[in-house]
């Protein structure tokens, strides 16, 4: 875990305060240099782009390592004298030329000539010159008279490179020794895949279901291949090794790998479901972000200390937040316990219930409120709304809003110009005057605004309907549901979709609405689709969803007890009848639940089915 002190001197700082001023001396009028340029980025010329430059290494092809570095620098020399941009100019004859920094740090050495002396005599000469600097040559080849390997530090490489003709060979001649940023190119091959398991197994620790595979390339088993885990190749690789063989994975150590983009991870939850604890230490993850592709792994143990992202921020809680935005459960950050995460976490799968087309929160209700709406959008449906004022409480308060869907525009759905007008939407409407003259008071003034709007017809079916407080004093109901508009002179009724907010009082011996909210817009496709339809009833088995409509009647033998109870609840439900009728409603259908439900429908829309059914 980066401690607060940590953060207080980015690495960055003393890099650009040791900057030498390019201006001449004050006063110096020879010295003096104006800058026309406008300069959009004052640290452009400081900062180099590493991203950019690490993204276009990983991609780019090495050339081959069998030619010699005296026609790689020819190619080099001639590149600039056809005027190509980003070829170094090359150096002078007797003067070293400066070994620069590279984006992943791997360096290739080439020696010409090198393969006509011993192995063994140029690694111990290149050794003693180098020590106390550990050298290790990673895949040492031999292409004609050249000798090709890599080293994997700087301090090395530059080293290396300041030996060029220092080391004096057998038959008298000096040593070449070419050093330029750079790694091999890799081709998995079965032989490789096995030499990559066989060291995986060895590192390997079956009772923690752990994998250290610490500064990797390292390993004395690899020394004659190149296995550098920053090479997206090299990675995917190992990675479906660890989902092919060893899925149970919990506890992966990466550290020290030099891992610089993850880009190519993905998909690593489904590869490794079970990774755990995590290791990502001392690599060269530069930003946050780059973490993104690994943020649906549950880990829970993360290190993260040693990449260059954890100097870019100075407080730690703002660390710990962003670490937890991609991985939300973890407890150890940088080996340092931290206080449980805030939020609802359920470990089990919690199997929630099926959703059901309406809600009350009392079974008391339910013969009230079926009642109460099944009259309203009766009136309201009809020749005249004017009988409605029985229905709003004398100082009842309405109120309209009216909006697209998300997706919807004028041009690929219905204009809502007519309720556009009265649109109360406070977000909107800033003015004070203008809400309260939108805000219909009185049940006169509700009642006249209702038998303005289009006549309608509301299809009973597709409502939702909601009831989260019943009290003997209050209601609190939501209804939503489909209603299309009966305007004479339109080729097409438009359907819309309405949601009604309404508190409901106590009057006399019966109810009336008190507040009323009203929203309406456009219906969806699918809305538009199911809309008017004969509703789906569904049985008591599982199986696919039905039309009630008049079916053969199954024999009443093939029926037994316990599935005419369970018939006789449900038609209970669905209906609003009480038991009794439910049951009289199948006996009469000879238990054929979904003729008993058509016939209903039928009878109810007739209206010849008697009170006391619905009484329970």
């Amino acid at each position: 875990m980066p401690k607060p002190g940590k953060y207080n001197n980015p690495p960055w700082k003393k890099q650009f305060n040791n900057d030498h001023d390019s201006r001449g001396n004050v006063g110096d009028n020879n010295n003096r240099r104006v800058n026309l340029k406008h300069n959009r980025y004052p640290n452009k010329g400081h900062q180099k782009n590493w991203s950019a430059s690490i993204r276009a290494h990983l991609e780019d092809e090495d050339v081959d390592m069998g030619s010699s570095s005296f026609d790689r620098q020819k190619k080099i020399y001639n590149n600039k004298r056809n005027g190509r941009t980003g070829s170094p100019v090359p150096h002078k004859m007797g003067e070293r030329r400066k070994l620069l920094e590279s984006p992943t740090n791997w360096f290739r050495v080439t020696l010409p000539y090198g393969n006509k002396y011993d192995k063994p005599f140029i690694l111990r000469s290149l050794l003693e010159r180098v020590t106390p600097i550990p050298f290790i040559p990673f895949a040492w080849r031999a292409a004609g008279n050249s000798a090709t390997f890599f080293v994997d530090d700087y301090k090395l490489a530059d080293k290396l490179n300041s030996l060029d003709r220092q080391i004096h060979c057998p038959d008298g001649f000096k040593l070449i020794i070419r050093v330029h940023s750079g790694s091999p190119n890799v081709d998995i091959t079965d032989s490789l895949k096995e030499t990559l398991k066989l060291t995986m197994a060895k590192r390997y620790n079956l009772a923690n279901k752990a994998l250290d595979l610490t500064k990797f390339h390292a390993d004395p088993h690899l020394q004659d291949v190149f296995c550098a885990l920053f090479k997206p190749i090299i990675l995917l690789t190992v990675i479906e090794i660890i989902s092919e063989n060893i899925p149970e994975l919990e506890a992966l150590n990466l550290n020290e790998n030099r891992i610089q983009v993850l880009n190519h991870l993905k998909k690593i939850d489904k590869k490794l479901p079970n990774l755990k604890i995590l290791h990502l230490g001392n690599n060269k993850i530069r930003e946050m972000a780059m973490l993104d592709p690994l943020s649906g792994l549950p880990v829970v143990e993360l290190v993260l200390d040693g990449n260059p992202l954890c100097t870019k921020f100075r407080e730690q809680e703002t660390y710990i937040s962003e670490v937890r935005k991609r991985f939300p459960k973890v407890v150890k950050l940088d080996g340092i316990d931290l206080p449980p995460p805030i939020g609802f976490d359920i470990v089990e799968e919690v199997r929630l219930p099926p959703s059901v087309q309406t809600y009350l929160c009392s079974a008391e209700a339910q013969n009230i409120v079926r009642q109460f709406l099944q009259q309203y959008f009766e009136i309201f449906d009809g020749g005249s709304r004017q009988t409605l004022l029985q229905a709003y409480h004398e100082q009842a308060k309405f109120s309209l809003t009216s909006a697209y869907s998300y997706g919807q525009t004028p041009k690929n759905s219905s204009w809502l110009s007519w309720y556009n007008t009265d649109n109360r939407n406070l977000l909107r409407v800033q003015d004070h005057d203008r809400r309260l003259k939108l805000l219909k008071q009185g049940h006169l003034a509700v009642v006249s605004f209702l038998s303005e709007m289009p006549d309608t017809k509301h299809d009973i079916h597709s409502f939702t309907v909601d009831l989260t407080l019943f009290t003997p004093q209050l209601l609190l109901l939501n209804v939503s549901g489909i209603f299309k508009e009966l305007r004479s002179g339109h080729k097409s009724a438009p359907i819309r979709h309405f949601f009604r907010t309404l508190v409901i009082v106590p009057a006399g011996s019966g109810f009336c609405i008190a507040n009323e909210q009203l929203h309406i817009t456009n219906a969806t496709e699918q809305q538009i689709k199911n809309a008017f339809k004969t509703p789906i009833i569904h049985t008591t088995q599982p199986g696919p969803e039905v039309n009630a409509a008049p079916a053969p009647v199954p024999s009443t033998s093939m029926v037994d007890g316990n599935t005419k109870q369970q018939m006789i609840q449900t038609m209970s439900q669905q209906s609003g009848m009480n038991l009794e009728w439910s049951q009289k409603c199948l006996e009469e259908t000879n238990w054929d639940f979904n003729r008993a439900a058509f016939i209903f429908t039928e009878l109810q829309k007739q209206g010849t089915i008697p009170a006391e059914a619905f009484v329970k």
